[in-house]
């Protein structure tokens, strides 16, 4: 199996120590920093991997990062942590790049299963055949009209009370909507469906104007 890294950025000595011990407990190889700029200058970041890094620290935002990462070329899949996460925050994370949000403190589990998404996304861009965004393409046109409204309020970050007001159905009714959306796009968070929209928002065939039509 190729090597990989899961670098992790938190101004928190006490929470990177725990975090680092954590992931090699569970068989990774970590390297912790205190900030993103001593990430950035250091000369170990050859080795491909996942950058967990927190959304508040004091020099510089987890997203403010992203955005400097990407400047410097730097690649990497991006899990943000936050001990203060709400939806919108998770929404803006992920329309920046995150390929998931952790919010503060998260099981041992949960951290695993974000740091394997992570190597995953990673492993897909080294062969990238760009079949997936067709496919969600295909999946996303096989949803309803109404599930393509719950799909895109989702996507805006609005909450599930939110989106039962907007349609004016019942907060039940609502959630059979959205257990829809994701078995039938073969997907298990809000996380994913933000990462789905802008895969292929911009593909030839997209059209989100089916969703304002009325509901089948």
């Amino acid at each position: 199996m190729t090597e990989f890294y899961v670098y992790i950025i938190d101004d928190d000595p006490d929470v990177l120590d725990s975090i680092a011990y954590l992931l090699r407990t569970s068989g990774y190889t970590v390297k912790p920093f205190n900030s993103v700029f001593s990430f950035l200058e250091s000369n170990d970041l050859e080795t491909p991997g996942c950058v967990l890094i927190d959304l508040i620290m004091p020099e510089i935002s987890g997203i403010e990062a992203m955005q400097l990462l990407d400047k410097r070329q730097i690649r990497f899949p991006v899990i943000i942590m936050s001990a203060y996460g709400d939806i919108e925050k998770a929404v803006s994370a992920v329309k920046q790049g995150a390929c998931e949000y952790l919010e503060k403190p998260f099981a041992k589990n949960k951290c695993i299963q974000a740091v394997e998404t992570a190597r995953t996304i990673w492993n897909q861009r080294t062969d990238e055949t760009g079949d997936n965004g067709i496919q969600y393409l295909q999946l996303y046109d096989g949803l309803t009209r109404r599930e393509k409204q719950v799909f895109h309020l989702i996507a805006e970050g609005h909450s599930g009370k939110q989106i039962a007001n907007s349609m004016s159905i019942s907060y039940r009714t609502m959630e059979k909507h959205k257990a829809n959306v994701l078995n039938k796009l073969g997907v298990s968070s809000t996380t994913d469906i933000v990462h789905i929209l802008y895969k292929i928002k911009d593909m030839p065939g997209y059209r989100k104007n089916d969703a304002s039509d009325s509901p089948q």
